[in-house]
């Protein structure tokens, strides 16, 4: 898909052309703004110690935004005048002309724009730049990324749009674009996206709902000790309409998680921490319902304030499929840092809270911050750019330039942590053995410990850890609620009941029992269970439970393949029957 496809890393063009009606061109293009507190040198390497404070988070509430598509048309062909970008000309890109225009004051109110055209019609050298009129007049030309390689695989989906990354422009009521190749050609089917992303109760505040801790740790938790999950905004919090991707697929899964792509949405540095959300909701609309994608592309957002927003859904957790790097999308995790840093740097809000995210992905899932993985057939750190996967300049230079300092933060942060669950992961040989890798990292829940593996789960409570591998008990125990059903967490692995061709496992609250005539049945703690044991369970003469335990009339049944047990709660007694 024309997204996917490799392009020159040229850098952006600020162009000496922007228009003030369909066909006359004057003026000078302004470069992107650095956030607030970001400019000048990069920042220090150090994360940093303060906490972040928590504000009342309101009740959410999806919000559906509003979307207006403007046809732009292609200038004739004598008008394709050349125009003189402000910096020399790539060899790869060369001099450009004017090949389409859109002058539209006065618009229905918008935030933020993108452009987009026909699959496979992107003409060589091709350049977008735009602004917005807002209440107060026209703002700064913006040059708008074309290109940057994201998406869906191009075996997942070939009906999509394709074009630029969307760009957020504060309350705008009018806009003017300027379409650029070297030929003077435009895309086909070319059009502008204005995009309101509505408001929310959540965008006056700055708050993130606070996630469990592991073990009473803080959001980022003191080296080598359990990597806690970070502070997260969370899909409904943002306002995420789940109506926009209801025609597409569910999420979909890989088998682990693997690594991290860092990336920058490309858009603006100037917004406001109230607007935040607003943004993200933008990028959703946009890839949803303007490209066609089955839902936004990243799993992850963060913004220059620190606050972390949860991306596509699925699962925090799980290795969800996403749509940010064409063919690595698969066990891969897309993290996309909210702004341009090619012109401007990451606040020091903003790395910490990328170092505490990764941490917390890569700690629980047993990788360090160092080492390489092999995603579709290609080798890559665990936590890479998006421009080492294709050719682009995401995730902008200042970022990329960070990304050692990143990882050496990680593994600061992670300190060598090997949980218990970890440790007897890698007694039974690790990815290489029959639990396989890490498909759900380890989570801290219930005053224990589990891990999802692509071969079976893991679960840590009081003793040593035990293992549960894939097959009819742990289906049965998952299907009936697992840790929080009555069960609670496993006491043994599963064992063979001597004499016989069934299983059995202990429980917390009771135990499981299976045989190839009775498949998997619970019995819960309790005057039927302990009567059971005394009897030899399922070596004893009333075989293998074939019911859970039932509450009667008179008090509790369960049944047997030779007899059943029943104790009458009025009279306190237990009675076996055998058949």
């Amino acid at each position: 898909m024309d997204r996917e496809r490799p392009r020159a890393r040229a850098g952006k063009r600020h162009l000496l052309l922007p228009l003030i009606a369909t066909t006359a061109v004057v003026a000078a293009v302004t470069t992107l703004s650095a956030p607030a507190g970001a400019t000048g040198a990069p920042q220090s390497g150090t994360l940093s110690q303060l906490a972040p404070q928590h504000r009342v988070v309101p009740s959410p509430h999806p919000v559906s935004p509003r979307i207006s598509q403007l046809a732009v048309p292609a200038l004739p062909a004598g008008s394709r005048v050349v125009a003189a970008p402000m910096v020399t000309p790539t060899p790869s890109t060369g001099p450009v002309r004017l090949a389409a225009t859109l002058d539209r004051p006065g618009t229905d109110g918008f935030s933020m724009v993108g452009v987009t055209w026909r699959r496979g019609s992107a003409p060589p050298g091709l350049l977008l730049e735009a602004r917005a009129q807002s209440a107060t007049g026209w703002g700064a030309w913006t040059v708008l990324d074309v290109d940057p390689g994201e998406g869906p695989a191009a075996s997942e989906d070939r009906t999509g749009r394709v074009g630029s990354q969307p760009v957020w422009t504060g309350p705008a009521v009018g806009v003017q674009l300027a379409v650029y190749s070297r030929s003077g050609a435009a895309p086909a089917d070319l059009r502008i996206a204005l995009i309101d992303p509505g408001t929310s109760a959540y965008d006056s505040v700055a708050a993130s709902a606070t996630q469990d801790q592991g073990a009473g740790a803080d959001a980022t938790g003191a080296p080598g000790s359990f990597p806690a999950i970070p502070h997260i905004i969370t899909r409904a919090q943002w306002g995420a309409d789940d109506s926009l991707d209801s025609p597409c697929w569910q999420p979909r899964y890989g088998n682990q998680f693997k690594m991290v792509f860092v990336h920058h949405t490309a858009g603006t540095n100037t917004y406001t921490e109230a607007q935040s959300a607003g943004i993200v909701r933008g990028i959703f609309a946009y890839h949803t319902q303007v490209e066609g994608w089955c839902d936004i592309g990243y799993n992850f957002l963060i913004d220059k304030y620190g606050n972390i927003y949860e991306g596509r859904r699925g699962g925090i957790r799980a290795p969800v499929r996403g749509s940010h790097a064409g063919d690595y999308n698969l066990n891969t995790t897309g993290i996309s840092l909210m702004g341009n840093f090619d012109t401007g740097y990451p606040t020091q809000a903003m790395k910490d809270a990328l170092v505490s995210l990764i941490a917390w992905r890569m700690g629980t899932a047993y990788h360090g911050a160092y080492g390489t993985t092999v995603v579709a057939g290609k080798t890559f750190q665990r936590i890479s750019g998006h421009r080492d996967a294709m050719s682009t300049d995401c995730p902008g230079q200042h970022v990329y330039d960070w990304l050692p300092t990143l990882r050496h933060l990680v593994d600061v942060r992670l300190g060598g942590w090997k949980s218990a669950i970890e440790k007897r992961w890698l007694s039974l040989g690790g990815a290489s053995g029959r639990l396989g890798p890490v498909r759900t990292g380890e989570r801290y829940e219930l005053g224990g410990y589990h891990t999802t593996f692509d071969g079976g789960r893991a679960y840590y409570s009081t003793v040593w850890p035990k293992v549960l591998y894939n097959g009819a008990i742990l289906h049965h125990y998952v299907a009936n609620g697992g840790i929080h059903s009555g069960l609670g967490y496993p006491k043994t692995n599963v064992w063979v009941v001597q004499g016989t061709d069934g299983t059995a496992i202990r429980f917390a609250g009771g135990r499981m029992y299976w045989s190839p005539g009775t498949q998997s049945k619970i019995l819960v703690n309790g005057v039927i269970l302990d009567k059971y044991i005394s009897l030899g369970a399922a070596r004893g003469r009333l075989g293998f439970p074939t019911s859970r335990v039932i509450t009667t009339q008179t008090g509790l049944l369960a049944r047997f393949q030779h007899g059943q047990i029943t104790f009458n709660s009025t009279t306190g007694q237990t009675t076996v029957t055998y058949y």
